[in-house]
């Protein structure tokens, strides 16, 4: 699937709510995916999940984390300070993924699709007419530029 037209241009940056942790991304996402699986519902304390991935090389974190292993594949990091929970990290791939909500500008980067809408809250209106997938998406993240 290709990046979204109206993403503004990188770098992008963000950080926790106490400013503990910052991070950089100097290059385009790999992909752009709103989850709505229990497990990001649970760890996120929200219905869903807009997490914008990048390889791991386009991205620098200063400050201290801490993670979790929430799932056998992905570690979850957030401030420890604050609690802001900041970057899901898979163990078998080489990228990073940071809420949408963690950006300075979070408009910055658009969604390109649902995932786990098999999962979703009832009242969780999809009416933006981004592809919709009952579990994981078929498409694979982009390979980086």
């Amino acid at each position: 699937m290709p990046e979204n037209p109206a993403n503004l241009p990188p770098p992008y940056e963000g950080g926790c709510s106490c400013g503990a942790v910052r991070f950089r991304a100097e290059a385009a996402p790999l992909g752009v995916r709103i989850c709505h699986c229990r497990l990001c519902q649970k760890a996120m304390s929200a219905p869903f999940l807009a997490i914008a991935s990048f390889q791991k090389s386009a991205v620098t974190v200063t400050g201290e984390t801490a993670s979790w292993q929430s799932s056998g594949r992905l570690r979850r990091h957030f401030c420890p300070r604050c609690g802001t929970r900041l970057t899901v990290e898979p163990i078998d791939a080489d990228r990073l993924g940071f809420p949408l909500a963690t950006f300075d500008n979070p408009a910055a980067i658009h969604p390109e699709m649902h995932i786990w809408v098999s999962a979703r809250l009832p009242w969780v209106c999809l009416d933006d007419g981004l592809p919709q997938y009952l579990e994981a998406s078929p498409e694979p993240y982009r390979d980086p530029k």
